[in-house]
């Protein structure tokens, strides 16, 4: 299992660097740079930049040279995790993503408990705020999309099978953002039952540990159903078709004929072989969700990375851009190495192939 894992780990460190290289032209080939906004003549400009200065401030970041220079410099950087500075931001990038995700928040107590302390610092960084935004998904996710698969399945063409195949298909359908609004208009505006903006209310500064998470979890409801409502849409009907094409195989026929119960004869035998498909797709629901969350964290300002792209985009922050697609890529392949590795601890004859 070892060499295996090895062996999936060395190919895709060169598919990493394909990918870098391939982000880097993108983003080299979109006009203009950080600062010819300022230099150019633009009616909204409160102050129109010299050229003198703008050729300075080129310089210094090394923008006026040639692309694979900056290329280079910048594959080095990234190799000792070092990313450069962000130019909106002014700051160091891996402060940037492990920081406070605001100035505007207050500096921390440090007569605070340690738990309390550490779950502010991971809440308040921009990466532990789209981490944790992420993980209650993934976790609406594997905790709906497989027993709703499994019941349905089991229960074919039953009431509850037609009924959810008709609201899966329909949530699949239905694109997140307007999702967002919906779900915004019904329990933030018509109900006031659950909060959509930002991530803390007010005074939570004052607020103990659990208390503090608590609050976290709350507005990170509706963002987290937004994300997830589509994938689980698409897992449950995925689960239940790949169940019920293993009920038909004869080695469940021969477990009911032995006599075993039948939900012994499901959970052991059926679910455990469907979940082998099951697990590819999972593998990849991380960076499929990290992607969404550029949408979804800009409509309910959760102060993460995806607000935090959107907003590089438009100041064509460069360091910043780079560094959240390489973590991108980075979710992406490892999302391919863990559905690898589930497969073969699920299926040892891949391990031998």
């Amino acid at each position: 299992m070892l060499q295996y894992a090895l062996r999936r780990l060395l190919i895709a460190m060169p598919t990493l660097l394909l990918i870098t290289m391939v982000v880097f032209a993108i983003v080299k080939l979109a006009p203009g740079n950080p600062f010819s906004i300022s230099q150019a003549s633009s009616e909204r400009a409160v102050a129109r930049m010299d050229r003198s200065d703008y050729e300075a401030l080129l310089a210094r970041y090394g923008l006026d040279k040639p692309w694979y220079v900056q290329y280079w410099r910048w594959l080095k950087g990234a190799a000792t995790g070092s990313f450069g500075d962000s130019f909106s931001e002014r700051r160091p990038v891996a402060e940037v993503f492990f920081g406070k995700s605001g100035a505007a928040q207050s500096p921390e107590n440090p007569s605070l408990p340690l738990p309390s302390l550490l779950i502010r610092r991971f809440l308040d960084s921009k990466v532990g705020a789209t981490l944790f935004l992420n993980m209650i998904s993934l976790l609406l996710i594997a905790g709906c999309a497989v027993p709703l698969g499994l019941y349905a399945a089991v229960h074919k063409g039953g009431v509850v099978d037609k009924v959810s195949s008709t609201l899966f298909y329909g949530l699949y359908a239905l694109p997140n953002f307007w999702g967002a609004v919906l779900l915004i208009l019904l329990f933030g505006v018509t109900l006031k039952s659950l909060p959509f903006y930002g991530m803390h209310s007010d005074g939570s500064d004052s607020m103990g540990a659990a208390s503090y998470l608590l609050d976290a979890i709350l507005h990170a409801v509706l963002p987290a159903a937004c994300l997830a409502y589509g994938s689980l849409a698409f897992m449950a009907r995925f689960s239940r078709g790949v169940l019920l094409d293993v009920l038909h195989q004869d080695y469940i026929r021969t477990a009911r004929a032995k006599g075993l119960p039948e939900r012994l004869v499901i959970l052991r035998h059926g679910l455990r072989n469907a979940l082998i498909p099951f697990i590819t797709l999972f593998g990849l629901l991380l960076p499929e969700l990290v992607a969404g969350s550029v949408i979804i964290e800009t409509i309910f300002a959760w102060p993460g990375l995806g607000q935090m792209y959107v907003k590089a985009i438009y100041t064509r922050d460069y360091p910043l851009i780079l560094a959240e697609s390489l973590l991108g890529a980075m979710l992406v392949l490892a999302g391919t190495l863990l559905a690898d590795l589930g497969y073969a601890a699920a299926d040892p004859r891949i391990r031998r192939a």
